[in-house]
């Protein structure tokens, strides 16, 4: 069974005050009278099925037609449209609630004028369908088992998912990429919290990421979303908060990037960007970072890349701010000094739980945090305050015990990069990610 493309219809009426002649928008309106000022307006009394039009997604083909006249245009569904009793196409990109689809290429002033004038007569059928043009990306809806379904957008598609898989059974689920090829929404249940999946959990998802799904959460779990996304579990996950061009220069900032031993989650100012990257590569060359894909879409995607070619690919996002996940480092070249570490981040405000978490590969469990942090205090050194940019994310990892050592050697390894596929740019899907395989 392959991915379909959905469909949608809405019927209205004409009216005499119909004038058509709006440059930027098109609207149908569920109201059965308007005056001349709603020049955008080409149907009243508008009736249509919520459900239709919010299983809709991506680009799509929109035909008005009336008395046998008909003109057809394009747009891109917006994701936050609130399905109500009307809709409005723009031409430029804002997307409000009331907004059905942007970046349109027909708007009221563009009809026919015999199909306008056959809009002023009351007695006039209008119809609005809209078809996706291609199949959507495959969607994966998570949640966690008992976690009520929402209402709106995503609770329309989970209702109506191609395919449900629950990650909480015994039982071995379908192949994440097979279930991708065939169907454009999954819907997938956790056993626990979002960010503490079973090792089975994240690796099912993490294949799913890499054939391609975007990823919607019932409830965001801070950056669990994004590192789903990515391809990787939410941890040993570092994240800095956002990183700006004064933030970047701040010696624990230098630190956790300098370290490389999880992937770190930051977000960062678009117009500093460059700014910011140049500090990433000065600390670890050859660095890959995650990059949302920046299409108005239900959910997240993200591509990898270099850190010299994520500059071009955050500016494509075209958002003020975006959040970035920086891989952990191929190759550590120099020891690092894990206390002085411990005591950096936890001066960014990064909790002794999530150090242990994210430190616990390089034998540094909770105690031994802990231990760190009382030395520093004892000596005056830093450590124990909450300033910095942020704070961390991610659940409970498994955590080594023993003694550990206080310098991580050099030359450790992150999982490769596998077969990406290059683009024209030079960036890849994420068909592997650098970190993929690591459960926690």
């Amino acid at each position: 069974m392959a991915r379909t493309r959905r469909r949608a219809s809405v019927r209205g009426h004409g009216h005499p005050q119909i004038r058509a002649t709006h440059a930027k928008t098109l609207e149908f309106t569920h109201d059965v009278d308007v005056t001349q000022r709603a020049t955008c307006v080409v149907g009243v009394g508008t009736e249509l099925d919520p459900a239709e039009l919010g299983l809709l997604r991506g680009r799509v083909r929109f035909t008005v037609e009336a008395a046998g006249h008909q003109a057809t245009g394009e747009a891109t569904i917006n994701p936050e449209h609130d399905v109500r009793d009307g809709l409005v196409l723009r031409r430029s990109r804002h997307a409000d609630p009331g907004t059905l689809a942007v970046a349109a290429t027909l708007t009221a002033e563009d009809l026919d004028r015999d199909l306008v004038d056959a809009l002023t007569d009351p007695e006039t059928a209008v119809t609005l369908t809209v078809v996706e043009v291609a199949p959507p990306a495959p969607l994966v809806l998570l949640r966690q088992v008992g976690q009520p379904v929402p209402e709106g957008r995503l609770g329309l598609l989970w209702h109506n998912a191609d395919e449900t898989v629950d990650l909480g059974t015994a039982r071995k689920p379908a192949d994440a990429r097979t279930l991708l090829d065939r169907s454009g929404v999954i819907a997938v249940t956790l056993a626990g919290p979002l960010d503490e999946p079973s090792p089975e959990a994240a690796s099912w998802l993490a294949d799913a990421a890499r054939g391609g799904a975007r990823f919607a959460l019932f409830t965001p779990v801070g950056v669990t979303g994004v590192l789903y996304a990515a391809g990787l579990p939410p941890t040993p996950a570092l994240t800095l908060g956002r990183v700006d061009r004064r933030a970047v220069r701040r010696p624990e900032v230098a630190v956790a990037l300098r370290s490389a031993l999880a992937p770190t989650v930051l977000t960062l100012p678009t117009e500093e960007v460059d700014a910011v990257l140049e500090h990433v590569l000065a600390a670890t060359p050859g660095r890959r970072v995650a990059v949302p894909d920046g299409e108005p879409d239900v959910g997240t995607a993200m591509s990898w890349t270099t850190a010299e070619r994520a500059g071009a690919a955050v500016r494509r996002v075209g958002t003020p701010e975006v959040t970035i996940v920086l891989a952990s480092a191929p190759v550590v070249d120099q020891p690092v000094d894990l206390d002085a570490l411990v005591r950096a981040l936890a001066g960014a405000g990064v909790s002794p739980r999530t150090l242990g978490e994210a430190l616990a590969p390089f034998g540094l469990n909770r105690r031994r945090v802990y231990d760190a942090l009382d030395n520093a205090r004892s000596t005056g050194g830093p450590g124990g305050s909450t300033g910095g940019p942020g704070g961390s994310t991610g659940g409970p990892g498994r955590s080594t015990g023993g003694p550990g050592r206080s310098t991580a050697g050099t030359g450790r390894s992150a999982a490769g990069t596998g077969g990406a596929g290059a683009g024209a740019d030079g960036d890849e899907r994420l068909t592997e990610s650098p970190d993929a395989g690591r459960t926690g």
